[in-house]
């Protein structure tokens, strides 16, 4: 398939996935262990059914598939966990080009350390053009603090760390899915992905059993999440997760990360600026500055 075809598929599922994002961001909000685990329990329930169905109900396991499902599999946990929590502290644009230009430098820095890729003066040209949108992100956060100036202070903190875990994440992610992409010895997508979330169920069933037994009332809590809206909201950014992450899979096994990444971090800003227009989000000049800026990276 035409890879800018892919990247188009990519670029409206995940627009529907952030806009699902945004809607059961506040599930994570004060949320215990039990809670959280629940979350992910749903959310490995709906991606097992996901990949079953798209292997055509064939799966195949081996030694190095299920290395590759186990260690993606604490990736994702983490992953979706801190991309539900990250909403509570800044718009979707914001979001977007912050994680989007961090990961870039990163996964750039991955491929040149791991995979021997070579760095030329355009890609540290794209690196600067992306830390200047992140920079322009941090400026506009900061002149939202004249009102409620201590929550808002408290609210960038909190930001930072989360956006923090979201780059590892995206590195690890990256690297993760570039070496199964290389690996001859492993088995299909569908199987990796849908061993993964088994490994994910098992970890968060157990999690979410010992969260339970440890504190009474946990659980009666903890179902309170299962409303139809959540449930949906769960469901459907699980679907656009999934569907993303096979076609970067497909992508990655034809383009170096150095070029890969500023083109999908460019494509993150104009999706996460679309989810903030789609949601009546409040943007400073800054903010849509930086989007301009950010998508400068992918046409250098």
């Amino acid at each position: 398939m035409n890879i800018w075809l892919l990247f188009l598929i990519t670029s409206v599922v995940g627009l529907m996935s952030k806009a699902f994002s945004k809607l059961c961001s506040n599930m994570v909000a004060q949320s215990s262990a039990a809670k959280c685990s629940l979350i992910l329990i749903v959310n490995s329930l709906v991606a097992c059914m996901f990949f079953w169905c798209s292997s055509g109900f064939c799966l195949s396991l081996n030694v190095p598939t299920l290395g590759y499902s186990i260690v993606y599999a604490l990736v994702a946990a983490v992953s979706l966990l801190s991309n539900l929590l990250v909403y509570r502290y800044a718009s979707i644009s914001g979001v977007n080009i912050l994680s989007s230009g961090c990961a870039m430098i990163c996964s750039t820095a991955m491929g040149w350390i791991i995979f021997s890729e070579q760095i030329d003066e355009r890609d540290l040209i794209r690196l600067s053009v992306m830390l200047a949108a992140v920079l322009l992100v941090f400026l506009d956060q900061k002149r939202n603090d004249c009102k409620e100036r201590e929550q808002k202070k408290s609210n960038l903190i909190c930001l930072v760390l989360v956006i923090a875990v979201m780059t590892l994440c995206s590195c690890a992610n990256t690297v993760v899915l570039k070496l199964f992409a290389e690996s001859d010895a492993a088995t299909d997508e569908n199987s990796f992905f849908f061993f993964t979330n088994v490994a994910l169920l098992v970890g968060s069933a157990s999690v979410f059993g010992g969260a339970c037994a440890c504190r009474r009332g946990a659980f009666r809590d903890s179902i309170a999440l299962l409303r139809p809206k959540r449930i949906i909201s769960v469901a459907g950014n699980t679907v656009c997760s999934n569907i993303a992450t096979v076609i970067s899979v497909l992508i990655m096994a034809q383009m170096d990360l150095s070029m890969y990444s500023p083109i999908s971090a460019a494509i993150g800003v104009v999706i996460g600026l679309l989810g903030s227009l789609l949601f009546r989000e409040r943007l400073g000049v800054l903010s849509y500055v930086a989007a301009a800026v950010a998508c400068v990276a992918v046409i250098i």
